[in-house]
């Protein structure tokens, strides 16, 4: 295999040599289920709740209210759950495994656009309350553009009213700051692979207090919520990747930011009409979306993958979806800059000489 320059960790990161001895090691020492009488599984049980607790640790919660899933889209699906068949208000730009969640539990659904940055206005999340409202879902940052969204105040306009606030932290956790009890989340969803864990793993904090329904039905592991074995080997890699991500969040951050900023800026000096998306609101520190007017995003991203270059054109898991993203037609995006936006997002490993090659790749791709 040709080697390659990934500047797409927002889809996926590749996990960290720590995590995979992590896995391999639970692997070795704890075979036994979880929930088996025996002494050999105290090993299981041991790994689970020492993950909890780094993972709640991260959160400013107890970690008895973390829930182990399969991922964020069950996450998000078990939070959307626990609104079925009432109203619900969501953001335009939430990921899909949130909109098409609240349309499997048949809730009745209030979409609120954001503005020309990617933002959700407060006050238009309160207007559109109702007396029969059961849950808010707005996401913690835009997997798209990275926005960051102003969690504080809506998590305060839903305690204000009674009324659950779920945050989508899949594109977040692990690499800005969280605490759920300052913000008033009641639902937080959360994912391994965005953090240089292992897929397959993602967990969602439910406030304790909160009378929740499952969506899996069996042997009433993760306290009745989440039937199934649990995935032992993927939680240890998953409490590996979070303490490296909370180890290095702000250093990764700021360097990231920096690295991506002269990206951008470098650039621009060839390409001046480039435009960057959400470029007024405050962003996750590794991820951009630019728009390069002229060039079709699917044949950018082509061209470039041919010369060792990963990019994305939004969400991973929407890439193979007809028509422009959701998130840039909710922002107000004209068409024909939608279909000219690629997503650039460097990770732990990136340097400064990768950029640098990406940049002459896309000199190379669109002629100055």
């Amino acid at each position: 295999m040709r080697p390659y320059i990934n500047l797409d960790h927002a889809a996926t990161t590749c996990p960290d040599p720590e995590v995979i001895r992590a896995v391999c090691a639970c692997m070795e020492t704890c075979s036994a289920n979880p929930s088996a009488p025996y002494s050999a599984a105290g090993f299981a049980r041991r790994e689970i709740r020492l993950a909890k607790e780094t993972l709640a640790h991260m959160l400013g919660c107890d970690h008895t209210e973390i829930i182990f899933t399969s991922g964020g889209t069950e996450a998000n699906n078990l939070a959307l759950k626990q609104a079925e068949k009432r109203h619900v208000i969501l953001s335009a730009i939430e990921h899909k495994s949130v909109l098409e969640a609240a349309k499997l539990y048949q809730c009745e659904i209030t979409l609120v656009a954001p503005d020309k940055q990617g933002r959700i206005d407060p006050e238009a999340i309160e207007a559109a309350i109702r007396p029969n409202t059961a849950l808010i879902s707005v996401q913690v940052a835009n997997n798209e553009t990275g926005a960051i969204q102003p969690i504080t105040e809506i998590g305060t306009v839903a305690r204000r009213h009674k009324i659950l606030y779920h945050a989508d932290a899949v594109q977040a956790f692990g690499h800005i700051p969280l605490d759920v009890r300052e913000v008033n989340i009641d639902l937080l969803s959360a994912s391994a692979h965005k953090l240089y864990g292992p897929r397959g793993i993602g967990f969602l904090y439910i406030r304790q207090g909160i009378p929740a329904i499952p969506i899996l039905a069996g042997g009433g592991q993760e306290a009745g919520l989440r039937a199934g074995t649990e995935n032992v080997p993927a939680i240890a890699g998953f409490r590996a990747a979070a303490e490296l991500a909370h180890a290095d969040m702000t250093t990764r951050g700021t360097r990231q930011e920096r690295m991506i900023e002269t990206f951008i800026n470098t650039l621009k000096q060839t390409h001046p009409d480039i435009i960057e998306i959400a470029a007024k609101s405050p962003r996750l520190p590794g991820i951009r979306s630019l728009c390069l007017p002229g060039l079709d995003s699917e044949e950018a991203i082509a061209a470039l993958d041919l010369l060792g270059i990963q990019v994305s054109g939004g969400a991973a898991c929407g890439s193979s979806q007809a028509g422009s993203s959701h998130v840039l037609q909710a922002m107000g995006i004209p068409e024909h800059q939608a279909k000219s936006v690629i997503r650039i997002s460097p990770g732990r490993h990136t340097t400064e000489a990768m950029l640098e090659i990406a940049i002459e790749a896309i000199n190379q791709i669109r002629k100055p």
